[in-house]
């Protein structure tokens, strides 16, 4: 593995991640402050979800007609842009909310658009052998970075304002692309404007066809759907309501909670990285075991009353949850050519998106309707169904190396 284009995107993915979180925490407490309306404030992470879902569809037509390594410096530039531009003029545009929503939904497409990009960059600049460990240091970063905005950023908001946090977020943008424009220069392949296929909606069809015409990237999308569906048990609302119900808590515990989750799993991606051998290896296992482990815990902490042993809980879940998530990322990865992966990555997004927004509701319903333990309870036996998965996608893979089914 050459060093700096590595170091050069991890650079920038770290910058960028943190960047999100300042940028999220400092217009979502403006916005709170401006209205004084939950309602309101709930309209950023609203209007988020759905530009970055409408994105998706379109993000294949970008890369038939432009490079990959141009679409993935533009796209953060442009970002880094209206960013610097949303900084310039924060008071003209945050005097009314309209604006500062109409804005945030033109960065939040971009977002979209740009996110399929960041997340194929890996498989060009790093060998097949070293993918779960590039994988595994990049989550420990990403996962610290996240801890740190979160914990912070609120404080500096207080401490300092609004629009100087916000030029803590323009600077790393314009960071992260000046280590995507070194890390671009050491692409393995050679890019070429391909021509346009028959119609556009071909080619937005075409990451769809790569998920279901090749076995193994179908099962493991199979299994992130399900994971999807169980992965809504996290939300906010949700773990405050086990804390007061089920622990008999205050707030502050529920901060304890999401502190815990962190901490294991930057554990967690400290013991993939020491595991990366054997990982890489044994994908399709470690899949299994993430899953399986992620389960019983999560069954475990839906039973549990004991406020310290929930903390407990939390950290073990860390590292089942990265065993299975990078053994998953590396899987999708290895299984198709790294030019396709965008297109790919993007039909994955939209249809994960779909899956979790509806998740939402049903999580809430059977919160309502029966209990919040049946909420983890189901999502503990949606994650063992996953795992049992994992056993039908080892029988897929043996047909690919068989040759009776090959990755395109």
């Amino acid at each position: 593995m050459q060093r700096t284009p590595f170091i050069s995107f991890w650079i920038a993915e770290t910058s960028i991640s943190l960047a999100d979180v300042v940028y999220i925490m400092a217009v979502t407490t403006f916005i709170y402050q401006k209205t004084g309306s939950a309602l309101i404030s709930s309209l950023f992470p609203l209007f988020q979800a759905v530009a970055r879902l409408s994105a998706g569809f379109t993000s294949p037509l970008l890369l038939n007609k432009f490079k990959f390594s141009k679409l993935l410096i533009s796209l953060q530039g442009i970002k880094a842009l209206l960013l610097t531009l949303l900084l310039i003029g924060f008071g003209s545009i945050a005097s009314h909310i309209i604006w500062l929503l109409a804005f945030i939904l033109i960065i939040s497409f971009i977002e979209g658009w740009g996110s399929p990009f960041l997340s194929s960059v890996v498989p060009k600049i790093v060998l097949r052998e070293e993918l779960v460990k590039v994988n595994s240091s990049l989550a420990i970063t990403n996962q610290s970075v996240q801890i740190a905005g979160y914990t912070f950023t609120g404080y500096a908001v207080i401490k300092w304002g609004h629009s100087p946090v916000l030029i803590v977020t323009a600077a790393l943008m314009w960071l992260a692309v000046i280590c995507l424009i070194i890390c671009g220069r050491y692409f393995y392949e050679k890019e070429e404007v391909k021509p346009f296929p028959s119609t556009k909606w071909a080619l937005m069809k075409e990451g769809w066809i790569y998920l279901w015409k090749i076995p193994s990237l179908r099962m493991v999308t199979l299994m992130d759907a399900i994971e999807g569906v169980a992965g809504s048990i996290w939300i906010g609302s949700l773990t405050l309501i086990y804390v007061k119900e089920v622990l008999h808590r205050g707030e502050q515990w529920w901060g304890f909670i999401n502190a815990s989750y962190y901490a294991g799993t930057i554990l967690g991606g400290i013991c993939t990285l020491w595991l990366a051998k054997r990982i890489q290896k044994h994908l399709i296992l470690s899949m299994a075991a993430g899953s399986f482990l992620f389960s019983l815990f999560t069954f475990l902490y839906g039973l549990n009353s004991v406020p310290f042993f929930a903390l407990l809980l939390c950290v073990a879940m860390g590292p089942a949850y990265q065993l299975r998530d990078v053994a998953q990322q590396t899987a999708f990865q290895t299984n198709i050519e790294s030019e396709h992966l965008p297109k790919v990555y993007a039909s994955r997004g939209i249809l994960l998106s779909i899956i979790t927004s509806l998740s939402i509701f049903l999580m809430g319903f059977v919160a309502d309707a029966i209990n919040i333990r049946a909420v983890y309870i189901l999502g503990a036996a949606l994650i063992m169904v996953s795992a049992v998965l994992s056993f039908s996608l080892l029988q897929a893979k043996r047909k690919e190396v068989a040759g009776l089914s090959s990755p395109l």
